[in-house]
């Protein structure tokens, strides 16, 4: 059995990439203007960046109400010398939404809202299905700013600076070793990387195209002798079948921004993820139809928000409850308890859920970490446990500094 080596990363790992970190993050949520965004019909939200709305009366009430929303947290529920943090936010209003927690301050905002807007009489959407809503449409413009088009582009790289120096890393560490990958990311990036580098081959994230009965639409106008050609055609979408049997593994223990779940009566109901495709609008299962024996396609429902973790305590209690991320959570621990060396790129060690995982499968039976960072994270694991620091960022590590990082003893293993 090969030794094994855990790598955590956060999101330092993808700033070189130019993927807003945390605080640009913050800066770029905490306040939207309704006029900036587009919530579509189909309850997709995105921010506008050229396009043209050709209905702005469409779902304006909604557009409204994230805006107002927002305005109303940030004058009225932050403290003096509070700023905004997404995560604390989600926490905020989902606890509305899970047990009626903040009742009177978001029930008192929406009254006033309906008085504005409706005259108090609101008769389409309650309190509950507003703030349904709200998530729903602050999701995906979040989600929206945590990707790349180029990640949907088939292309392949056999070199991508500033990186090409982690990835020369891992290509000669999986020749040694097995590489467990764990992600609290909820961008694409890695994913990406492990699909279109030097890596693909040896690179599994748990999900797979072949076999899969599920599909997309997606609808493309493109050019054909100075003509406009609309064409709706049907993509294969990989669905996730819990499987990790390469060098080098993805566990993105905080979903992602690409995940999607529909909702499948055949073999059995469940809800089943799929790994979503760019310019996909409708879901469809291919299935048996019972009496004809024929194939068939039938249309799924699909949860419109991506499926990603967030808040600081909401997601840490999907650790153990949702059974999805319940397994990926128990691969960390497994991962955590067979590594002989963990390295840490760009976490800032602020998930306390993530922190006990780490101090009581790893840290706790004193194996070497190595935290690779600009500014050193504060945090008395860092002061309690024994560690190496490399204070730079994941580009700015070198290849050779790279290989120096794992233990002589776990080299000859």
């Amino acid at each position: 059995m090969r030794p094994t080596v855990s790598i955590l990363l956060g999101s330092g790992f993808s700033i070189p990439e130019g993927i807003p970190g945390v605080k640009q993050l913050n800066e770029r949520l905490s306040k939207i203007d309704e006029s900036e965004i587009l919530i579509h019909s189909d309850q997709s939200a995105i921010f506008l960046k050229g396009q043209s709305d050709p209905n702005r009366f469409t779902k304006r009430d909604e557009r409204f109400f994230l805006q107002e929303f927002l305005e109303f947290y940030n004058s009225d529920i932050l403290k003096k010398g509070e700023t905004f943090h997404y995560e604390t936010f989600y926490d905020f209003y989902s606890g509305y939404l899970n047990s009626r927690e903040n009742k009177n301050a978001i029930e008192g905002f929406y009254k006033k809202f309906n008085e504005k807007h409706f005259n108090g009489q609101d008769g389409n959407r309650d309190c509950l299905n507003r703030i349904i809503d709200f998530n729903r449409s602050f999701n995906q413009l979040l989600a929206s700013q945590l990707h790349k088009l180029k990640y949907f582009e088939d292309v392949s790289c056999s070199n991508y600076p500033p990186y090409d120096s982690f990835l020369g890393f891992l290509n000669e560490l999986m020749k040694t070793h097995d590489i467990k990958v764990h992600s609290l990311n909820h961008d694409i990036f890695f994913d990406w990387l492990g699909r279109h580098s030097r890596i693909w081959q040896h690179f599994a994230d748990g999900y797979k195209l072949e076999g899969s009965p599920f599909y997309g639409t997606v609808s493309y106008d493109f050019d054909h002798l100075n003509s406009k050609v609309h064409k709706e055609y049907y993509v294969k979408l990989e669905r996730f079948v819990d499987k990790f049997d390469k060098p080098i593994c993805l566990f993105k223990l905080h979903g992602s921004v690409f995940n999607t779940t529909v909702y499948v009566t055949q073999p059995k109901e469940e809800w089943v993820r799929l790994k979503d495709n760019y310019g996909v609008y409708q879901f469809y299962m291919e299935v048996k139809d019972e009496k004809t024996n024929e194939h068939k396609f039938e249309h799924l429902w699909d949860e419109a928000a991506p499926d990603f973790l967030t808040g600081t305590t909401t997601k840490t209690l999907s650790y153990t409850k949702d059974p999805y991320y319940k397994n990926l959570f128990k691969y960390f621990e497994n991962n955590l308890l067979s590594s002989e060396l963990l390295v840490v790129i760009g976490y800032g060690f602020q998930d306390p859920g993530i922190n006990q995982y780490l101090e009581k499968y790893f840290l706790s039976m004193q194996k070497p970490m190595v935290i690779i960072d600009p500014y050193k994270p504060a945090s008395t694991l860092l002061e309690k446990y024994p560690h190496t620091y490399i204070g730079k960022s994941v580009a700015q590590v070198t290849y050779p500094e790279y290989l120096n990082i794992v233990p002589k003893k776990v080299q000859q293993q």
